[in-house]
């Protein structure tokens, strides 16, 4: 039974109607006086040297403005990624550069008074090359001929490697029974958010710089502004409209600073809206990953010792990869005494890789969860149970963690698939026959609720209006995901007040409280005790406030959301009391405030299942169910985390089937610069989705809830190649699976 009058509801997100009605105002919806369109020119080489740039056409084009060249910006190393200050974050990119080291790579940016204008202008433009050689596989890259990428990091082309352990790995495969080993490989992947990366920058006085930008970071992205351009932080304003999706992409910047400066040069706002092509090829992907994994067993199913050996394709700049290897370390959530995690960051001259939702964590569960099914087959062993018998549980590490786990709902969950997955066969049958094999997969995955390195902090203020409404301020940029109306639901449970009470402003650094940014699916644990610790600050204040206007020192606020005052028999809820502050004898203005840095991470958990059919005449295979039931503690809007859910299932199946950025080898270039060569799933490929959530509780976390945002897309990939392995007889150690099987579409 729920206990909550507001959280735990299924709450339509405040921001629908606008979005429906197409009153929603997005970057590009938004428009300054005397505003101009910006474009770069991109290199169409992966590596070269520009030897010449000829304007003498572009300026002679009507509507033509000016352009911003290589030599006219700070000549300084910066990284991009949005995360706080870290010596991860290895400083190799620069704003506009004349050595450009992967297709898409930023060499000048041009503006134009309309949009035609500047297609036009930017059509005349004459860039000249001196092609240079290029690396693109890991494998390449690493060759001890090769020439290095980065040599003011490295003189290699590993940029950082990270190393993760616990007991002796060597003394555990000796204890082991059977040894199990592997090599797999993960494609790179788009983000293809439904909005492309947008920002307007207004530096036309060269004093103040205002930036609107679909941001993750709006904090991180000022601060790294202000470095670049030796700006006061307080000088740079960043404002989150609304947004159409992120999934990592905007967590770093892309085109800020050379918008901000042809800006200031011009003396003009800039709006600078990528085109859809340049998002496939010029925008941040997914890394490629390569490992190896090595497990020791027992002959009873008991892990001895797991190692890898991992290896990102970060593309030409660092930007996170480094702390992506890091988070990845930290992700085994298998009880195994003895642990060895060898990470390493790869440069080529591939696309730039960041951050993407499960940072990490979805590349190396693929390889593991394909491997632990197929030792428990091989054992003779049920692959959920062997997985259950293994798997850490509350008051215990993971691997090489810090922590003990505060809260683990899995094997409920495992429970709620199983019981999900005997209804459909009931009802379906599980089909072999001479034309099609139908088999299950199944996948374990978790995550965390904040930036495993436990840099995440956010801020909230609590503003209280003489109607007892309340006005919510906070750093958390939502990037589509619900999380404005999930902290509002918090703020209501936590005062008792209707959840039509509560205006939130978000994501301006004009006007809003500090945060880190959307990134580590940290919303709900980090950004909402940030909210509950706001709202028992402001508690606090009216208790106070109360005992100024009664004269009485035993005011109390109840479990009832009621402000208790013996002395007068009296017990008022939030609004009263805030009326009695507001126009009492002695009024105030009430406001609470609080900051919320979380030292730990606690894991959510998911169980995956895949019902797969294959077709034997024509290696093709169909998706018919994914069932995923996750642990997330105390569900906040029950509406959003079956969002999350199904959008994370959506997201796998794309990943495991068919999304990947074909490279032509001898045009050094990705060929998959559109959405007709790069296939994203359509309606007609999805499967039927069962997804659901498990009754649990968070003891660390606001309400008790913890994350689910990254989570629900880590164990889908892994889950559909294990059930088209079974299904087809093939092991499977690479996705996406159509480069080996035809793939068919679920619906007609």
């Amino acid at each position: 039974m729920n206990p909550y009058k507001t959280a735990a509801h299924g709450i339509p997100r405040h921001e629908s109607a606008a979005k429906v009605t197409g009153k929603a105002l997005y970057t590009g919806d938004l428009s300054l006086p005397q505003m101009v369109y910006g474009m770069m020119i991109r290199s169409p080489h992966a590596h070269a040297e520009v030897t010449d740039i000829d304007l003498s056409q572009a300026k002679k084009t009507e509507g033509y403005i000016g352009a911003l060249l290589p030599w006219e910006v700070p000549d300084t190393f910066y990284n991009c990624s949005g995360n706080p200050p870290s010596p991860l974050l290895m400083k190799d990119e620069k704003i506009l550069t004349a050595h450009p080291l992967c297709v898409g790579d930023r060499i000048l940016a041009i503006a134009a008074r309309t949009p035609q204008a500047l297609l036009k202008a930017a059509k005349a433009v004459k860039v000249s090359y001196r092609l240079l050689p290029s690396v693109h596989t890991i494998k390449d890259a690493l060759k001890a001929d090769a020439a290095p990428i980065q040599p003011h990091l490295s003189q290699n082309n590993i940029l950082a490697s990270r190393e993760a352990s616990a007991g002796d790995t060597e003394k555990g495969f000796e204890e082991a029974d059977y040894i199990f080993e592997d090599d797999f490989h993960t494609s790179a992947m788009q983000h293809v958010a439904m909005e492309p990366t947008s920002c307007i920058c207004d530096f036309s006085d060269g004093r103040k710089l205002n930036i609107w930008s679909n941001s993750q970071t709006p904090y991180q992205e000022r601060r790294i502004m202000a470095e670049l351009f030796g700006m006061n932080e307080n000088d740079i304003r960043v404002v989150k409209p609304v947004m159409g999706g992120g999934f990592g992409a905007r967590q770093q910047l892309h085109n800020q600073p050379a918008a901000a400066l042809l800006s200031k040069k011009i003396r003009r706002p800039v709006k600078l809206i990528n085109t859809r092509e340049e998002e496939m090829y010029a925008s941040v992907v997914r890394h490629e990953m390569q490992t190896h994994l090595k497990f020791g067993v027992t002959k009873e199913g008991i892990l001895t010792a797991f190692r890898t050996e991992y290896y990102l394709n970060a593309g030409p700049y660092t930007t996170h990869t480094p702390t992506i290897v890091a988070a990845a370390s930290r992700k085994f959530q298998y009880k195994v005494p003895n642990y060895l995690f060898n990470g390493y960051s790869i440069a080529t001259n591939g696309p730039t890789a960041g951050a993407f939702r499960g940072y990490g964590n979805a590349q190396l569960t693929f390889g593991r969860e394909l491997m632990m099914s197929r030792i428990a087959r091989k054992l003779h062993l049920d692959p959920v149970e062997f997985r259950l018998r293994n798997h850490v549980q509350t008051g215990k590490k993971f691997p090489a963690a810090t922590a003990a786990v505060t809260s683990c709902g899995i094997e409920k969950c495992a429970r709620r698939c199983q019981k999900i997955r005997r209804e459909i066969d009931e009802k379906e049958g599980l089909a072999d026959n001479e034309e099609i094999r139908q088999a299950w997969g199944v996948s374990f995955a978790c995550h965390g609720s904040g930036p495993s390195s436990k840099e995440g902090m956010s801020s909230a203020v609590i503003l209280a209006n003489d109607d007892g409404s309340i006005h919510l301020l906070t750093g958390s940029a939502d990037i589509g995901q619900g999380s404005e109306t999930m902290l509002s639901q918090i703020a209501a449970e936590y005062l008792g007040i209707p959840f039509s009470l509560v205006k939130i402003t978000a994501a301006d650094t004009g006007i809003s409280p500090y945060d880190t940014g959307t990134f580590g699916s940290s919303q709900t644990y980090v950004s909402g005790n940030a909210v509950v610790l706001a709202c028992q600050d402001i508690i606090q204040k009216l208790v106070h406030a109360l005992s100024d206007c009664y004269g009485s020192t035993d005011i109390t606020f109840g479990e009832d959301k009621k402000f208790h005052i013996p002395s007068k028999n009296q017990h008022l809820t939030f609004q009263e009391a805030a009326g009695q502050v507001f126009f009492g004898m002695k009024g105030a203005v009430i406001m609470g405030n609080s900051s919320y840095k979380a030292q730990e991470s606690p894991n959510p958990f998911a169980v995956c299942m895949v019902k797969a059919e294959y077709e034997k005449k024509t290696n093709s295979i169909i998706l018919r169910h994914v069932i995923e039931v996750v642990d997330v503690g105390t569900p906040i809007n029950p509406l959003t985390v079956i969002g999350q859910i199904e959008g994370g299932i959506g997201q796998g199946v794309g990943y495991a089937l068919t999304e990947t950025l074909e490279h032509n080898r001898r045009a050094g270039k990705v060929i998959s610069s559109d959405l007709l060569t790069y296939r994203v799933p359509l309606i007609s490929d999805m499967p039927d989705i069962h997804g659901e959530y498990i009754e649990s509780f968070e003891p660390t976390g606001p309400l008790g809830a913890k994350s689910v945002g990254e989570l629900t897309t880590v164990p889908v990939a892994p889950a559909i190649a294990d059930a088209v392995s079974q299904a087809s007889g093939r092991e499977i150690n690479r996705i996406p699976l159509s480069e080996s099987f035809f793939i068919k579409p679920n619906k007609k």
